[in-house]
């Protein structure tokens, strides 16, 4: 079974896009902690099963196993960080209930408009399906990051906090998705080797 090698304690939650992993010959000078750089080295290592025991807290283990592939697969192909997307995934949706409509329409895992089905590249265009939700959600706040090249504003804009219709409550979203990435990104960096943590 997959474990947790120690606690960990890095600094706050510094970045999203996922950068260019070194190259084996490439040297690997010291440097500080490198918190996005070691996300990657977990995923790299472990692909999905650590972020699946994270999320095993909040739903059965078939649905977390499938949040957390598809969560991976979207986080690789937007070179997004992957606790990024399951910060945004947990607020808009804390229990892991694919079926859940909003009294607004937001459908799914990630809460996306119905208008966005179809629009993207995605498997399939029925965003009750868990990984077909999770792309969608993924390409719609990667399209917004894009446009705005500023994760703040994307993701008011993937909350619909636009100009008139802003409410203090909207406003403090990005707050929320970003502590909520923080800590799965924290509890990802426990499955780094113990060697790794020690600095050796």
């Amino acid at each position: 079974m997959l474990t947790p090698s120690a606690p960990l304690t890095t600094p706050t939650w510094d970045g999203v896009v996922v950068s260019r992993a070194p190259s084996p010959r490439e040297p690997r000078a010291r440097a500080p902690i490198d918190s996005t750089s070691w996300e990657r080295e977990v995923v790299a290592r472990y692909d999905h099963l650590p972020l699946a025991q994270i999320l095993r807290r909040s739903a059965d283990p078939e649905i977390a196993n499938r949040v957390a592939r598809a969560i991976i697969k979207e986080a690789r192909q937007l070179q997004l960080s992957p606790s990024l997307l399951a910060g945004v995934l947990l607020i808009e949706n804390s229990r892991l209930e694919p079926e859940t409509v909003s009294h607004k329409g937001a459908i799914g895992l990630m809460q996306v408009m119905r208008f966005h089905a179809g629009v993207y590249d995605c498997d399939s265009d029925d965003l009750l399906q868990v990984e077909a939700n999770i792309c969608h959600g993924s390409r719609v706040f990667a399209s917004y990051l894009k446009r705005t090249r500023d994760v703040r504003s994307a993701l008011l804009r993937y909350n619909g906090c636009v100009r008139s219709r802003a409410t203090s409550s909207c406003r403090r979203y990005p707050s929320k998705v970003l502590r909520q990435a923080e800590e799965i990104r924290q509890q990802l960096l426990l499955y780094l080797p113990r060697q790794k943590l020690s600095g050796a």
